[in-house]
């Protein structure tokens, strides 16, 4: 084990390794970064001996995280985060929210709401840079901990431990089946119909998922996953093209819907209901153009609800 070098922390070593992550090459990171690749490796060697390990394994094609690399590299995205957060604040008395800010968005609303909040973010706050990542509730949750996404949305099923002002949309699941099935026309299901039908469901894990299961093993009902996905855009293929059926709020395929494609039919005894929220990450403190993207997304998530 290396002994650390107590000189400090430099914030170009921490980006530096951050680099390298992203591009998966030292080749690759120093000639994005603009500087020669043996600069590059020294400040990466310098980082290694101030922690004292090793961070990145060197290999033919590039290098990857250790287990100590693993452990540094959601502290080094927050200590970036707050570098450029102070700069920005300190900052902020002349000019607009600015810099990039890195947001969470579930699967059933990564469409339409990507595009929605690009344009209103380019309209509002054109120095702010959008990163979006798609995840379910669990995926954002940890990242929202770990500060790897500055805001994200999540979803609950279960009895809310938030205050329900928190919550910026609540939704009832449906069964989304391809119209003409033998449900079609319905205006609602029992949920234990679906326990004869050839579901697509989540991957675990999944907190719907576990939900549905749950409430399947108390009513004694056995559920035919026929298919398992890790995005809703799959989730709507499948019962599109194979004659599937999924459940999903009705705002996740409102599109579908208008185009006469899919048709919703709510579940019911027991009705089961989505709640939404939108949190920022805990790590560090919140700048402007994080504050200002939350807000804009809450406005954009909250219009889902509403009728037309």
């Amino acid at each position: 084990m290396q002994i650390p070098d107590r000189k400090g922390l430099q914030i170009e070593d921490l980006r530096c390794f951050v680099q390298a992550t992203e591009h998966g090459s030292l080749t690759a990171a120093a000639t994005a970064a603009g500087v020669a690749q043996s600069a590059f490796s020294r400040q990466l060697s310098r980082l290694e001996s101030t922690l004292g390990g090793r961070l990145l394994h060197r290999t033919g094609r590039g290098v990857m995280l250790t287990e100590l690399g693993r452990q540094v590299l959601p502290r080094a995205h927050a200590i970036l985060a707050d570098a450029s957060a102070l700069v920005e604040e300190a900052s902020g008395n002349w000019r607009q929210p600015a810099g990039v800010v890195n947001v969470g968005l579930l699967p059933s609303m990564s469409r339409p709401m990507t595009g929605r909040l690009f344009s209103r973010v380019r309209e509002e706050f054109p120095d702010i840079q959008l990163r979006v990542i798609e995840a379910y509730s669990g995926q954002i949750e940890v990242m929202l901990s770990e500060g790897s996404i500055d805001v994200g949305t999540f979803n609950r099923y279960r009895p809310l431990r938030r205050e329900s002002q928190d919550a910026v949309l609540s939704s009832p699941l449906c069964l989304i089946a391809a119209p003409g099935g033998p449900h079609g026309g319905k205006t609602s299901v029992r949920f234990a119909a679906l326990a004869g039908l050839p579901l697509v469901m989540p991957m675990r894990p999944n907190s719907l998922r576990a939900l549905f299961e749950e409430v399947a093993g108390k009513r004694h009902l056995d559920m035919q996953v026929a298919l398992e996905v890790s995005s809703a855009t799959a989730m709507k293929d499948a019962v599109m093209s194979c004659g599937l059926y999924a459940t999903l709020p009705a705002h996740a395929v409102q599109d579908e819907l208008a185009r006469g494609l899919l048709e919703v039919m709510p579940i019911t005894h027991p009705s089961i209901r989505q709640t939404t929220f939108i949190d920022v990450t805990r790590r560090r403190p919140a700048s402007s153009a994080v504050r200002e993207v939350a807000r804009l997304l809450a406005v954009l998530v909250r219009q889902l609800g509403s009728p037309g």
